[in-house]
C-alpha cells in the first residue's frame, strides 16, 4: 500500500507540474524590495474648511503641487475645485473611498511590489518615490492610474467593487466589472509600460495589432506574475473559459477567412474593440479577442525559447518574426 500511495503520488506530482506554463518559471525573478512614500490627497482636499478655500489650497499647494499647479489666484480655477469638493456626488465617493480604503495595507505592498519587478529588469530607468491617492470623480476619458512629474497618481473610486455609484455616471456593466483591487494592479503595470516603454507607431494588421497588445499583457503579467488569466485580460472567469474552449474555433475562422491580415477599421473593432461581448461569434464570445490570441502566441513564445530575456523582448520591432518563432498552436 505504501509503495502504491508513494507512485500515485510521484504521478499526482508530475501532473502538476506539467499544468505549470513553461514561460511562468521565466517570470519567477528575484526582486530588490521597493519603498514608495504614499500620500492621500483625498483625505486633505475634502476636509478643506471651505469658508477661506483659496487660502487652505494655497497652504497645501506646495505639498500637492502635482494636482494644484494652476493659478490659485485665478477665481475660475478656485471655483472649479471647490465646486468638485462639496459636490454631493464626490463628497459620496470620497466617503466610499474612505470605507473601502480605510487604510492602504493592501495598495502599498501591490504598487511597491509592481514596481520591485519593474525596477529588476530596469534598474537605469528613475521612477517615482512617491504615490498619490485622490478621488477624480470617475471620469470615463481619463485614466485611473497616470504617472505626472515622475510621480504615480491613482483615483481610488475606481476601484469601489461594482459599488452602485458607477449606475449613476452611466459606466457600463462590463467596465463595472473591473472597479476591484485586482484591476489596481494592472493598471499600475500598464501604465509603466506606458510611460516609460511604449513607443509611437501606426495601426497595422490584424495579427500586428494582436502581437502589440499581447506583449503588452505579457509585460504586465512579468509585473504581476501571479495575476489570474481573467484579470488580466479584463475577464469574467466564465468569458475566460469560453475563450479557451472555444480558442481552436475562432482561430480557424481568423486564419481562414484572412482576418490575421486585414487592416480595416471594422476588423479592429471587431477583434480589438472594448465592449460586453463580441456578438459575431456569441453572447457569450469577450471583446478583444485579438489580445487573447495575441496573449497566447507571446506567452508560446516565450515557452518555447531557452534564453528568452523580457527586457530584450520588449525592445524588439519584429513582431511578425515573433509570430513565425512561437509555434503557436491553439487548442481545438
Amino acid at each position: 500500500m505504501k509503495k502504491t500511495t508513494l507512485i500515485l503520488l510521484s504521478l499526482i506530482a508530475v501532473a502538476c507540474q506539467h499544468q505549470t506554463p513553461a514561460y511562468k518559471a521565466k517570470l519567477d525573478v528575484k526582486t530588490e524590495p521597493y519603498d514608495l512614500q504614499f500620500d492621500r490627497y483625498e483625505d486633505v482636499l475634502f476636509n478643506l474648511d471651505t469658508a477661506d478655500f483659496q487660502q487652505e489650497l494655497a497652504k497645501i499647494q506646495d505639498r500637492y503641487r502635482v494636482f494644484l499647479s494652476g493659478d490659485l489666484n485665478d477665481p475660475d480655477a478656485v471655483k472649479y475645485l471647490k465646486d468638485f469638493a462639496i459636490d454631493p456626488f464626490s463628497v459620496m465617493l470620497y466617503e466610499k473611498v474612505k470605507t473601502a480604503f480605510l487604510d492602504l495595507k493592501q495598495v502599498e505592498p501591490m504598487v511597491e511590489d509592481i514596481f520591485a519587478h519593474f525596477h529588476h529588469y530596469y534598474p537605469e530607468i528613475e521612477l517615482p518615490k512617491k504615490v498619490f491617492t485622490c478621488v477624480t470623480g470617475v471620469i470615463i476619458e481619463v485614466p485611473p492610474v497616470q504617472i505626472i512629474d515622475n510621480q504615480l497618481v491613482v483615483s481610488l473610486d475606481w476601484y469601489l467593487n461594482q459599488d452602485e455609484a458607477y449606475d449613476q455616471i452611466g459606466m457600463p456593466k462590463y467596465m463595472q466589472a473591473r472597479t476591484n483591487l485586482a484591476t489596481l494592479a494592472k493598471d499600475v503595470a500598464k501604465e509603466l509600460y506606458v510611460n516609460y516603454l511604449q513607443e509611437w507607431r501606426k495601426q497595422g494588421q490584424v495579427i500586428d495589432e494582436m502581437l502589440y497588445y499581447g506583449r503588452l499583457d505579457f509585460f504586465v503579467e512579468a509585473m504581476c506574475p501571479t495575476m489570474p488569466d481573467s484579470v488580466l485580460l479584463g475577464y469574467s472567469s466564465g468569458q475566460w473559459r469560453w475563450a479557451v474552449e472555444n480558442e481552436g474555433q475562432v482561430w480557424a475562422d481568423i486564419v481562414g477567412n484572412k482576418r490575421l491580415y486585414d487592416s480595416s477599421l471594422d476588423a479592429y473593432m471587431m477583434f480589438f474593440g472594448d465592449g460586453p461581448f463580441t456578438q459575431a461569434y456569441s453572447n457569450d464570445a469577450p471583446s478583444r479577442l485579438g489580445e487573447f490570441f495575441g496573449l497566447n502566441i507571446v506567452r508560446a513564445y516565450a515557452s518555447s525559447h531557452d534564453g528568452f530575456d523580457l527586457k530584450e523582448f520588449m525592445e524588439r520591432k519584429d513582431l511578425r518574426n515573433i509570430f513565425q518563432d512561437s509555434s503557436y498552436k491553439p487548442r481545438k
